[in-house]
């Protein structure tokens, strides 16, 4: 009879796995998961994959964390842990609630009050402006990269498509169809990067506040295409709705404004 792991595997991302660790508040993030110096989960086994490519991963989701130091609005990192020669995961707190999405998902149907679903919002954005104020991008931000701790407090989190303004990384990701700038007579590469952000901190807090994501109910060709003729869900009942429209209209110039205005609201 095989014997139960002691670890367990959390979620499945688009490169790593998330697991637990002997210590209850702390998971790894890599992309193979080992227990008593054996190996039993590697995401890239495919030939097609490198496993070069899953440590140049890891280590350059390390260095944002590394740069970016601790923010109370930003998921803790605990350092990298050697699972074998060259082989690392990071260690990142665990969130006890999982992912605002996941959370969503799990919970269609009961809502925080909406003053705690504003300072979500708010602490989404408090995040935003500090890694702007770091000179990092984070290229990748939705509700599942938002990590909900007790208190309902958000955290942001996934890293890994990140940029830092001198550093030479390359562009691996952009934002889901529902949280991504239209183009508006611009260049794919030309849109501005902040408002790229703010477009997409402007989807998140609709997400939030309303309890699900833009055109839920559409395909990403139809959501893109709706962007592009600048037709956006309904906001006009929402108590966030004139910051989410001008988050999507570009009329914020940085996150902290954002912040500023939705803490008038709570």
């Amino acid at each position: 009879m095989e014997r139960a792991h002691r670890f367990e595997v959390l979620a499945t991302g688009g490169s790593s796995y998330v697991s637990t660790t002997d210590d209850a508040q702390v998971v790894l993030k890599g992309y193979q998961v080992w227990e008593d110096g054996k190996r039993f989960l590697d995401y890239y086994e495919d030939p097609g994959n490198p496993q070069t490519s899953g440590e140049e991963n890891i280590l350059r989701e390390a260095a944002v964390y590394q740069h970016l130091g601790n923010h109370p609005c930003v998921l803790q990192f605990l350092g990298l842990e050697e699972l074998d020669p060259g082989i690392h995961s990071l260690r990142l707190e665990l969130a006890p609630l999982d992912n605002v999405r996941s959370y969503i998902k799990q919970h269609p149907d009961e809502p925080p009050i909406i003053a705690i679903r504003l300072r979500m919002a708010a602490n989404t954005a408090q995040g935003l402006a500090y890694l702007h104020s770091k000179q990092v991008q984070h290229c990748d931000l939705s509700c599942r990269n938002l990590m909900l701790f007790d208190d309902f407090q958000v955290k942001l989190g996934d890293f890994g498509a990140s940029l830092i303004e001198g550093r030479d990384f390359p562009e691996t990701f952009c934002e889901e169809a529902q949280y991504e700038l239209p183009l508006r007579e611009r260049e794919f590469k030309s849109r501005p990067a902040r408002k790229r952000e703010l477009f997409a901190l402007g989807s998140a807090i609709y997400e939030i506040t309303t309890w699900r994501r833009p055109w839920d109910s559409l395909g990403d060709d139809e959501v893109e295409a709706r962007y592009g003729r600048e037709v956006f869900p309904e906001v006009d009942d929402n108590v966030a709705g004139s910051i989410i429209t001008r988050c999507w209209e570009e009329k914020y110039d940085n996150a902290d404004e954002v912040a500023r205005d939705l803490e008038k609201l709570i």
